[in-house]
Formats: C-alpha cells, structure tokens, sequence
C-alpha cells in the first residue's frame, strides 16, 4: 500500500529529522568529553572532572578539531589525540598551568609537539570564526566570556542552516525548542532558543 504524503507533511518530517540530528550530535559531544576525561585519567592521572559543567560545550570546540588532526595525521593513535586534546582543552578553558604543564611533559616525551602547534592552530582557527560568527548574531549578550558557552553550537550549525531552508517559523520554532530543551540553559539572560532562532535568522540573510 502506497502512503502519499503531503509537502507540508514531507517538510515537517524532514525537519524532525534536522531536529532528532541536531540532539544527537549533542548527546555525542557527552561521550568526547567522556571519552577524553578517561583518557586523560589513565594516561597521566589528570582528573578533568572539574570540567565536566562544561563538558558539552567544551567537546562543542574541541571535537572538530580533534577530527580535524584525526584525519590529517593517521599515524596517531587514539591515546596520542586524546593527549593532544586534553593539552588544547586545558590551554583554552583553564588557567590550571600546573596540570598543562603536566600535559605538556607528556607531550614532549611522544614528540608530539609540531602535532600540538597544530592542533593550536586549528584552535584559533575555529575560535576566530566563531567569534565573528556569533558576534554577527548581535545578540545583547556580554563579550567572548561566553566563547565556552556557545560552543556546543558548532557542531550542530549544519542542521539549523538546513532548518533555515525553505521552512515557516512557526515549524522551526517548535523543531527548536526540542533541541533547546535538552540543552536546557541559558546565557546572560537570553535564552538558547533565542540563540538558535537568531542563527537560523542570520541562515536566511
């Protein structure tokens, strides 16, 4: 039995679907931070649970970047990203320099420190657009103080760019409050769903 489905009844399960992704990517930037917590446990019994408020926005930055060294540099192992990583996270959103330079040393002795300047570079990288991203958002919210906030916004900037295509407002706005609720916080008083309608606003321009 053939089921014909309306265009607006075929749009709004494709924006479901953008919506179900969108939360997906973000219960999977849990696991990174996870994943990079344990390691950095068992290879130089550094506990980053210090950090774990801010786990998910933390993998938000971190996890492109550490795909980004992944797939530029296969000879790493696993545990070689992973202390790569734990060296960018600490240098980007602590001011801990003895447990960085307890990172560092370990890097040092993998000679992993041209892959470490890298990974750095890609950092920067990814912050500067990001700033500029955000900023462009003009969203009454203080200064980059907030840069660890928004990050777990970079990975799921595909799909609110897809839900910025060719859908009414009223259907997005449902479709965002579902993301926003699991995220369930908000920033200097605005609101995430505001921060991700104000993103699929700046899509349409």
């Amino acid at each position: 039995m053939k089921i014909i489905l309306t265009e607006s009844q075929y749009k709004k399960l494709l924006l479901e679907n953008l919506s179900k992704e969108s939360v997906d990517k973000l219960k999977s930037l849990k696991v990174f931070f996870k994943q990079i917590q344990t390691e950095a446990k068992q290879q130089i019994f550094l506990d980053l649970g210090f950090l774990v408020t801010w786990g998910t926005s933390i993998a938000g930055f971190m996890k492109p970047v550490s795909d980004f060294m992944e797939g530029n540099y296969p000879e790493l192992s696993q545990t070689d990203i992973a202390l790569l990583t734990t060296g960018a996270i600490l240098t980007y959103f602590t001011s801990n320099r003895e447990s960085l330079g307890k990172v560092l040393d370990e890097i040092k002795n993998r000679s992993l420190i041209q892959e470490f300047d890298t990974m750095l570079d890609k950092c920067n990288q990814l912050k500067t657009t990001f700033i500029n991203f955000i900023d462009s958002l003009a969203i009454p919210v203080s200064k980059f103080s907030n840069m660890l906030a928004y990050t777990f916004l970079i990975p799921i900037l595909p799909e609110l760019y897809e839900m910025a295509q060719g859908y009414g407002n009223m259907e997005i706005s449902e479709m965002l409050g579902r993301v926003a609720s699991f995220v369930g916080v908000s920033f200097g008083g605005v609101s995430i769903k505001r921060i991700l309608q104000e993103i699929v606003k700046r899509f349409r321009t």
